[in-house]
Parts: C-alpha cells; structure tokens; sequence
C-alpha cells in the first residue's frame, strides 16, 4: 500500500453515516423483514419475541454488509450475511405448513456453520489453521446429515409439526429409528459445540498482539453461543414435542447470538477509536522529534516491536536507516518499486523476510518519504497502519530531514573509515618494508663490518669498523623501535594486550593493564591502539601521571577503552603544566567516530583524566 501524506478533505456527510453504512442498515432492514414474514404466525402473539428476533437478524445483517466491504474480512462478511438469512428463513417453522418445516432445521444448522465459520476467518479472511479446516470440515458433514436424518426417519407430528398441509416427504419413517437419530445427533451438536471452543482457544496464542485484543471478545461471544446453542438444543431433541416449545428454544437462541454481532461493532468500534487517537499518541511521543522517536512511536502505536522504518535521502538517492547507514529495500530505490495485489510494497527476492509488510510512503507532493515494514499479522489491520502514517505525516517529513543529515555523517564516517583502513594497509605495508628491507640490509651491513674487522691487520681500520658497528647498532634499534610504532607486529599477531604491554614497559611510569583477550577486527585494534598511545602519552608527558590505569573489553556487541591516570605532577604547574585535557585528546574523535564510536574525556587542569572509548564491534 502507498500511502500519501497530504490535507485532510472536508466531508460532505458524516463518516459515520457513508455509502457502506446506508446500505448496511438497508440489508438489516430487508433480512429484518423477511424474518418478520417468515415467523407471523408465532410474533403475533409474542411481540417481544419478535423484537428480540428481528434485531439479531438486522444486527447480523448489518455487522456482515459492513464487514464485506474490507479486502480481508469481505468472506467473513459474506458468511455473517448468508448466516441472517438463514436465521430469518429459519422462523417459516412457525408456519406449520408447505416446505417451511423441513427448510428449519436446515435454515438453522447452516445459521451455526455460517457464523462458526465466519469467525475461523475473521480477521485475515481464510482458515489459517489445520484446527479451523478439520472444525470447518466436520461441521459441514454434522450440520447437513443430521437434519437430513431426522426428516427422512420421521413423521412431521414426531418433529412439532401438525399442520395438514405440511410437505414431509419422509422416505423411511421409524419412531424407534428416529428417537436413535435424536439422541446421536443431541451428542454430536454437544461435541461440536465443545469442540468449537477449544479451537477458538486454541487460536488465541498464536496471534499477535493487536490482532488479539480484537479477536478475544468476539471468541468469547462466539463461544458462549456455541454452548448457548448445544444447551437448549438437548431439550428439543425429543419426539412429539409441542411447536410452541420449539420456536422458544429458536427465541433463546437467536437472543444468545446477537452477542456475535454487537461484540464485533464493539471491537469495530475500538479499532476506529483507536485510528483517531493515532494522532494525538503520535504527537505526544515523538515530542521533541528524532528519527528514533519516530521509529519508537510507530512501534508502540501499532504493537509491533518489529517494525523497521527507513527514510529516503534525496542526496545519496538511496533509502538509509534511523542511524544514515543506507539499505536496500528492493530492485528499484526511487519509488517506482513494483506493488503486490493489495498496493503493498512488493518484496524483492532478498529485500525482507517472509511475512513481512511494506508501505511505501509518499510526501503531499508525490516524492518519496519513507518505507515501513511491519509485521504480516498488520495486514488485517491496513487502516490502523494508514491512520498511523497520515497521523505522523509532518513528523515524517521532519525526521526525514534529521535522517539525511545522519547519512551525510555516515558518509563522512564511510569515507573516514576508508581511510583508516588505507592508513592501516600503509602501516603494515610500511613495517614490512622497514623489516624486509631496511632492517635486513642494515644486518648485512653490519656483517661486512665485522668480516672487515676480522680479517684486517690495521688496527686504526678495526677500531673504525668496532665504532661503525656500535653506530650501526644503535641504528638498528632506532629502525626497530620505529617499525614497532608504525606497525607492531605483536599487534597484528597477538592483539592489544601483548602490544600494550611493550608499549607501558617504555613510559617509564607504572601501567596496570586489564585488557581482554579477545580478538576484534584490524581496523578496531589499530584504532584503539593509535588512540591508547596518544593518551598514554598524553597521561606522561602532559599530565605527568605517576600511575597509569588501562582497561579494555567487550561489552555485549561493543567494545569500550578506558584510561585513567592521577596528575601527581601537575601541582608543580609551570609552562609544562596540562592544559585542559579534552582539547589535547580531541584528535582521538575522529578516529574513534570513523568506526562508529563516541570518546568521552573526564578531567580538568590540575587532576586526573579519565579517557573512554565506545565502539561497536560487530
């Protein structure tokens, strides 16, 4: 479904009172009259009866028109319809004459069948459950056998009806016969009824949330009839009853299922209320307005914990997430996707998971805004969904903006990552270089001057060759000393912790280290390692710190670095004092931000800096 932000309309009419809602209560009026024709005789004299009577029918008929007219309850709709006939049909009995006898029990068995199976498909539209298909199924064979048994096995006097015009064409008649047939099919009405409960409890667990609350009140109603209905049926399975008695039980009946049709106005009710109150909800927890906030408040406002919201950016021409990290929701990006049956966002192969939902929503002007996914359970309810979106339209349209910004960060950080990992490459290729070139020639070099010493009798030549050496030596270590800092290759074989400890060894000041053992990725490592560096230095030189403390580990999917020291120098104070630490270290931000971290820096001048680096992991 696309969903369009734009100004309300005005209204002619009130909403309430549309084209669905005038002819629903004109079907209810119709099957209200055709139950008025069809049961006279008995209303004449029974004008509450009637009453009670007439309004189940137009209830029924009503609550059916009205759910016909929704893309997924239109069968449920349909069925409750086909149910208000039947029951209206089902008063010809009263009659007692022509072929009104034998269509009431059939009239009524199909009223039960309709309105069970009606409620199986509420609200997605189809039996969803191998339970709902087996009920569904054996209802159907119950409900149509045993009144075909009873007729055919019996005489119109045996079923309270007396009337000489009576048409009961009954192929096999047998009193003894037809008291078995009363009494199997009294047991079998009883066992469906039960069996009818537990599969609408069986049901309920399996539904979401939102889904839930609208469907409970109507299993309950349901529920209560269908036990309502095998109660009072068990007393009217006997012979020779009077038709008096039989059209009361038919009365009780029909009272007990009017609760099915004002239970779902009620849950209809709720969930309109619940569409207008969208936008007050909306407001009120997305105050002040972030994309998060947005995200959150769809969330809450539609129970669905799931639910994914993504936002165009019209400079990367691409959809990217609450964070500007950008996604890929399908084959094209800019709007033109291709929709499903019902106007949902279709899902491309690998663009979501299976029994997911998309909106894609649009700006008053036509232009991309954003795309919801949400759960599938929600497709029964699309006009929460749209009442939701249009609700938080402007709140869109601004977080929108917020989530642009947030890409453009995040392409900053993509192209700072890139080069950190550019600069982490060069340091290795650069430590390699140092160690397989520079290093192994200033080796060889020092063995010719050892050869020279050797083998040379002059001593002014042995003593220039001892002094080269030494030279060479010291230059050697230099080289090594700077390949370490480039690149130590403890580092890159062993982690942070066996790296830091060559690193604290050099200071000069007493380092305690608690770092993990685990390994992160190379980018990670070399990051918090270039950064431990800069604040260890800065600890030592700037801060004059007497005691170092460095902690690194793993904290669920993120990795946090801290260093603290004292400033046990800095009471001293002169020109080499410290000066405010979070200006000093300020270069540590961008490194540790490029990798999608955050670095916070305690202290002032004259005492201790606590340093701490966040950053994800995974």
């Amino acid at each position: 479904m696309v969903v369009v932000i734009s100004a309300p309309r005005r209204r002619r009419s009130p909403p309430w009172f549309g084209t669905e809602t005038r002819r629903a209560l004109a079907a209810g009026l119709a099957v209200a009259g055709v139950a008025l024709a069809a049961g006279w005789p008995y209303w004449r004299d029974h004008p509450a009866a009637a009453a009670i009577t007439l309004v189940s029918c137009a209830a029924t008929a009503v609550v059916g028109v009205l759910l016909a007219t929704g893309g997924r309850t239109r069968r449920t709709g349909l069925l409750f319809v086909a149910a208000s006939v039947c029951w209206a049909v089902n008063w010809a009995a009263s009659w007692d004459a022509g072929i009104g006898p034998i269509l009431s029990p059939y009239a009524q068995a199909e009223f039960y069948l309709a309105l069970g199976v009606g409620v199986l498909m509420y609200p997605s539209g189809r039996l969803e459950y191998p339970a709902d298909r087996i009920w569904s199924g054996a209802a159907c064979v119950v409900l149509l056998v045993c009144p075909t048994a009873l007729w055919a096995t019996s005489e119109p006097e045996w079923a309270a009806f007396r009337g000489a015009s009576v048409w009961w064409p009954a192929p096999f008649p047998h009193f003894a016969a037809f008291q078995i047939v009363l009494q199997v099919s009294a047991v079998l009405y009883v066992l469906l009824a039960l069996s009818f409960a537990v599969v609408l409890l069986l049901r309920l667990p399996r539904m979401g949330r939102l889904r839930r609350l609208l469907t409970l009140p109507v299993t309950a109603a349901l529920a209560v009839v269908a036990i309502c209905a095998a109660l009072t049926q068990k007393p009217i399975m006997e012979a020779s009853i009077p038709l008096d008695d039989l059209l009361r039980v038919y009365v009780v009946q029909g009272a007990a299922a009017v609760l099915v049709p004002l239970t779902l106005m009620a849950s209809g009710l709720r969930l309109r209320i619940a569409e207008l109150a969208v936008a007050g909800r909306m407001l009120r927890l997305t105050a002040p307005v972030s994309v998060e906030r947005v995200r959150d408040a769809l969330r809450d406002v539609l129970h669905d914990p799931t639910l994914e919201l993504w936002f165009w950016a019209p400079i990367e021409q691409t959809y990217v997430d609450t964070a500007g990290r950008p996604v890929c929701i399908g084959p094209d990006e800019t709007g033109a996707d291709e929709t499903g049956p019902d106007g949902d966002l279709a899902d491309a192969p690998g663009g979501g998971d299976a029994g997911r939902w998309r909106h894609r929503v649009l700006s008053a002007s036509g232009d991309p805004l954003a795309v919801v996914e949400l759960g599938g359970a929600l497709r029964d309810h699309e006009s929460l969904v749209e009442a939701a979106l249009v609700a938080g339209g402007r709140v869109l349209e601004t977080a929108r903006l917020q989530a642009s910004v947030h890409a453009g960060l995040e392409q900053v950080r993509a192209a700072y990552r890139r080069l950190l990992r550019a600069e982490t490459v060069e340091r290795e290729r650069l430590a390699r270089d140092l160690h397989d070139g520079a290093q192994q020639r200033l080796l060889a070099l020092g063995a010719m001057l050892g050869t020279l010493e050797a083998v040379s009798d002059d001593p002014v030549v042995k003593e220039h060759a001892r002094t080269c050496r030494a030279e060479l030596k010291k230059a050697l270590a230099e080289l090594r000393a700077l390949a370490r800092e480039v690149q130590p290759a403890l580092l890159v074989q062993d982690g942070l912790g066996p790296a830091l400890e060559v690193v604290a060894e050099r200071l000069g000041v007493r380092v305690k280290l608690d770092v993990t053992a685990r390994r992160f990725s190379r980018e990670i490592e070399s990051a918090l390692y270039s950064a431990l560096c800069e604040a260890l230095s800065y600890a030592v030189d700037r801060a004059r710190a007497s005691e170092v403390l460095v902690r690194v580990g793993a904290e669920g999917r993120r990795v946090v670095a801290e260093m603290s020291c004292d400033c046990a120098g800095a009471a001293a104070g002169g020109p080499a004092g410290p000066a405010d630490p979070a200006a000093e270290l300020a270069g540590l931000s961008g490194r540790i931000g490029a990798l999608r971290g955050h670095v916070e820096v305690d202290g002032a001048p004259g005492r201790g800096t606590t340093v701490r680096m966040d950053l994800p992991c995974e």
